[in-house]
Order: C-alpha cells, then structure tokens, then sequence
C-alpha cells in the first residue's frame, strides 16, 4: 500500500523519511543500479538506465565550477560532478555519508559534510551552482519554497540550480512498491531486511517545477525522460 489507515501527522512522517534513509544507506544504489527488489525485467531494466544515462548527461552539463550537493547521498551524482567540478557534498545522513566515503575511494577529489537541507553551511552567493538529486520530492509541500530559497541563497546571481528527481511510474521502485495515487504521497516504503518507514513522496510535475524554480530563478529549464525521471534547471536571478 502507498498510505496508512491512521495516517501519521506530516512531521512525524519526515522523521520517518530521514530514519529510512539513514537506515537504507548501505542499499540505496541497488534501486539507481535495478538490483535485487529493483529489477522488472530486461526491457524495464534498459529504459531505465537508458534514462538514467540521459541524467546524468543533464547534470553533466555542470563543468568548471564550485558545486554545493544538497542530500548527495551515496554519492552517485557527486562522482560524476567531481569530473569537471570542485563539489562539496552534504547530507543529513551520517550513515550515507560513510557510504559514500567508502564507495569514493581514495580518488574522488570531493569534501563531504553532514548538514541539514533547510540550513545550508555556506556563505551567500559563494557557489556557481547546487545541485540534488532525488532530495526534493522527500520535501515537504510546505516547506518547498523554504528549501529552494535556502538553495539559491548559496549560488551567486547567475549561477545555477539543477535537480533531476522521480516521475509517477510504476516500475520505478522496488517490486513491492506501489506509486500509484495522490501526487503528493504519505508513501509504504520497506527495507531488505523487513523494516517498514513511511516517508514523503511528492511528485512534481513540470509546471509545478517551473513555478518552484521561478521564485529564485529568472529563467528555467525542464525535462523530462520517457518514463522514469525529470529533470530542471534555472540561473539563479539577483536579490531582489
């Protein structure tokens, strides 16, 4: 099931979604890589990283600069950030963090930091871009237009925002898992090894991200892959 009978209240679901995370670290890439519970079969397994492919071309655009990563997780953007960037990458999530410690190795030119989304550790206008991947569809419908503030507080006037999350598709999640319902979800989510979190799962349509983006962006960019992903994009606009 997406939802509970007795739902919980909307903080105690984002206490849940940060718990599931912090518990789901040292599985996260199994869902970006279509392992175990992630896998639907051949042709479903090749859209999908024919998509992700298309991604990670999107966020590749990113070069020659300073990049802040919100919630970067295992890591798995902040890699391919790092080719062509400076990237310092943060998260809420200790657990994730020495995940993606463990998965940089000693190559992988990037500082890591534990931080939380909403309070971002940097100066105003000290970064040529932030970027999050899979992060905003776990925020908070209210607390959306806090969050892209705080983003583009950090990146100087010019610079960029760039996201790519989830588009409502049934064989997006694990085998167990049913995306079907409300775009805005107090969503069943279970872990390997048998453990149950409710969580947050709002999913944006392209409008609604251009809307988002246009309260700090003066122009925005969206995508959006056959199936699987969107994707967006703006240059942060001057203080007003």
């Amino acid at each position: 099931m997406n939802q509970t009978t007795n739902l919980p209240s909307d903080s105690e679901v984002e206490s849940d979604t940060r718990d599931y995370y912090r518990a789901r670290a040292p599985e996260f890439e199994q869902w970006i890589l279509r392992e175990g519970r992630y896998a639907h079969g051949d042709e479903a397994d090749a859209a999908w990283h024919d998509e992700m492919a298309e991604l990670q071309r999107f966020v590749g655009s990113l070069t020659d600069g300073t990049v802040f990563e919100v919630a970067a997780g295992t890591g798995w953007w902040t890699r391919l950030l790092a080719q062509r960037n400076r990237v310092v990458a943060s998260d809420y999530a200790p657990e994730m963090l020495e995940e993606a410690r463990r998965r940089d190795g000693a190559d992988v030119p990037v500082g890591r930091c534990r931080a939380d989304a909403y309070r971002l550790p940097a100066a105003d206008g000290a970064w040529d871009a932030c970027m999050f991947g899979f992060w905003l569809s776990h925020v908070p419908v209210s607390r959306s237009a806090e969050f892209i503030r705080e983003a583009a507080r950090i990146v100087r006037p010019g610079g960029w925002i760039v996201l790519v999350d989830s588009r409502q598709a049934k064989l997006s999640g694990a085998s167990d898992q049913n995306t079907a319902g409300d775009r805005v979800q107090r969503q069943h989510r279970r872990l390997n090894d048998g453990r149950e979190f409710t969580i947050w799962k709002i999913y944006w349509s392209p409008d609604e991200l251009r809307s988002l983006l246009g309260l700090v962006c003066s122009e925005v960019e969206v995508i959006e892959t056959d199936h699987f992903f969107i994707g967006a994009r703006g240059r942060v606009a001057s203080p007003a």
